[in-house]
């Protein structure tokens, strides 16, 4: 697509780019408003598309524009980009309080560990956890659960994937017995009164996945299938990921196919035997799933089949995902992922509810990034559980706590 010399003009222009965004981002506070986010995304996503577009076909990469070799100088500058967390800066009381813990459904894939991790982190501090219980996919359920932990009292109540507008009445019962409500995992949804979200945004979470996916397969024509699931979150994710693919590859396809909440557990679906099937060996570059159940059901089915000759990357996977990665496990079928942090989050949700128990301003914890990994780095996110967690995590937080580590 384009001659040496051109590339090497190009890598050059990339390289200075990349580098001035690094300086501006310097220059930021540590810690942004939301409307200071979005502009740094912005420059982000400027920069990227322009590693993307140096990617293109180059040279550098060993690849025509018929792919199949990585573009690693774009990858390297993408996989080292330092990702900052918004840590407290002012100190709040802890003291002793019981909290409500109500999740969406623990059959989704690493919800269970991640519900584990943050019953501990609020236990670690001192408060008692009320349940935790599982909605089950129902928001029948779900308002119940909810309307059930008002009844008993509780201070706060914490949500995980239940979005405050598929509960409306269990949410007002909430309010109007003054009761804060943090819900993680809970975008995209309107602000609601008495409601602190905690989490990712699709644009913070997917805008660092995209380049890496497309310098990783290096080719201007790539097919790429997204993978949808029946959840707002993973929707708004999807579709995110599809502007930006058609926005920094415009001659890329683009296709979608159904995760569905019956296929959760299969060792293989329907749907991905369809799409092998419509998808022959060559014709298939990526497949991106939303999450690890999503992510494991199609490394199975591809591996029966004897298929590799595509790249998988993951939305929100989980530890064992994470794992697999890191090894190099079903390498080069299972290529990265874009994580977050649940451990990051558990701390989070103490940070915001002891605040607003204090009255007290919480930081904006409802823009979090998300990190890209492959296997070249994800030894430097990942604890020895696969999780994304640092040594200053607990650190920082119990800092400004005041309690001892």
């Amino acid at each position: 697509m384009h001659n040496g010399r051109h590339n090497e003009r190009i890598s050059r222009h990339t390289r200075e780019r990349w580098n001035e965004m690094k300086r501006y981002q310097a220059s930021r506070p540590s810690r942004l408003r939301s409307g200071s986010r979005s502009k740094s995304l912005g420059a982000v996503g400027a920069v990227v598309a322009a590693l993307v577009l140096a990617a293109c076909g180059s040279s550098e990469g060993g690849s025509d524009s018929s792919g199949g070799t990585a573009d690693q100088d774009a990858l390297d500058e993408l996989l080292s980009e330092k990702v900052e967390l918004p840590y407290p800066t002012t100190p709040t009381e802890i003291g002793e309080h019981t909290v409500s813990f109500i999740t969406s459904g623990v059959a989704a894939g690493g919800t269970a560990e991640v519900q584990a991790d943050q019953v501990k982190i609020i236990e670690d501090a001192g408060w008692t956890v009320d349940g935790p219980y599982d909605g089950e996919f129902t928001p029948s359920l779900q308002g119940t659960l909810i309307e059930q932990a008002v009844l008993r009292g509780v201070d706060g109540i914490i949500l995980y994937s239940i979005p405050p507008e598929t509960v409306p009445a269990a949410v007002k019962s909430a309010q109007e017995a003054g009761i804060p409500i943090v819900c993680s995992f809970c975008q995209p949804t309107q602000p609601t009164e008495g409601v602190t979200l905690i989490g990712e945004t699709a644009e913070s979470l997917v805008t660092p996945q995209i380049p890496v996916i497309l310098a990783d397969l290096n080719k201007d024509d790539a097919t790429i299938v997204v993978v949808r699931f029946e959840n707002n979150t993973v929707e708004a994710n999807t579709s995110e990921q599809i502007r930006l693919i058609e926005e920094q590859c415009p001659d890329c396809k683009v296709e979608t196919i159904v995760f569905s909440v019956s296929d959760l557990g299969k060792p293989t679906v329907p749907a991905y035997v369809n799409m092998l099937r419509e998808y022959p060996e060559g014709e298939l570059d990526a497949v991106i799933a939303p999450f690890n159940p999503a992510a494991t059901s199609l490394i199975n089915t591809a591996e029966q089949a004897g298929r590799d000759d595509f790249r998988i990357h993951v939305t929100f996977g989980d530890a064992e995902i994470g794992q697999q990665i890191e090894s190099g496990e079903h390498a080069p079928l299972l290529a990265g992922s874009v994580i977050e942090s649940p451990i990051f989050k558990g701390y989070a949700i103490v940070d915001a509810l002891a605040r607003v128990f204090n009255d007290q301003e919480v930081p904006d914890y409802s823009n979090l990034p998300g990190a890209p990994i492959m296997q070249q780095n994800a030894g430097e996110y990942l604890n020895d559980d696969g999780r994304w967690e640092t040594d200053e995590m607990k650190a920082k937080f119990y800092e400004q706590w005041g309690l001892s580590d």
